[in-house]
């Protein structure tokens, strides 16, 4: 692995375990490949169940994760091309790209923190690995743009 392309390795490497994160949400939530419960730590504070199934775990009526999906999908698309497009253009597109949608998910992630700890008073391990994916991402984000803003 070439270090100049370490930062957008990384981002690969989180973006792949948010998607794993929304994929077993959405595999025990959705489609009961996974029982429901497994991951509900005996605690009176950790538990995926009382988080996903409360009534801020949807927008527009569409559960977190299917959005956590779509983001993350996107997210390890850019660091494709940061790392396989030879174009300078494209990889330029894909930094502000991910930049822009690292932005948008802290804010969101931000969110959903708050509704975990101070609404819904229980936390997600799922939820929260997917909140750790999302701000490393905007971590290496700054990271890039601060170390090679010009080359991007």
């Amino acid at each position: 692995m070439k270090r100049k392309h370490l930062l957008d390795y990384l981002t690969l490497l989180f973006g792949i375990l948010g998607l794993g994160a929304m994929i077993y949400l959405l595999s025990s939530f959705s489609l009961n490949i996974i029982s429901k419960n497994s991951c509900d730590i005996i605690s009176s504070v950790i538990n995926c169940s009382k988080v996903v199934t409360s009534n801020y775990s949807t927008l527009f009526g569409i559960d977190w994760y299917y959005y956590g999906i779509v983001f993350f999908a996107l997210i390890i698309l850019l660091s494709l091309i940061r790392l396989f497009d030879r174009k300078e253009k494209d990889k330029k597109f894909a930094a502000i790209g991910i930049f822009g949608l690292s932005i948008f998910g802290a804010a969101v992630a931000g969110y959903l923190i708050y509704v975990e700890l101070f609404l819904v008073h229980h936390i997600c391990i799922g939820c929260t690995t997917g909140h750790i994916a999302i701000f490393s991402i905007l971590i290496i984000s700054i990271i890039r743009f601060v170390k090679y803003k010009n080359t991007v």
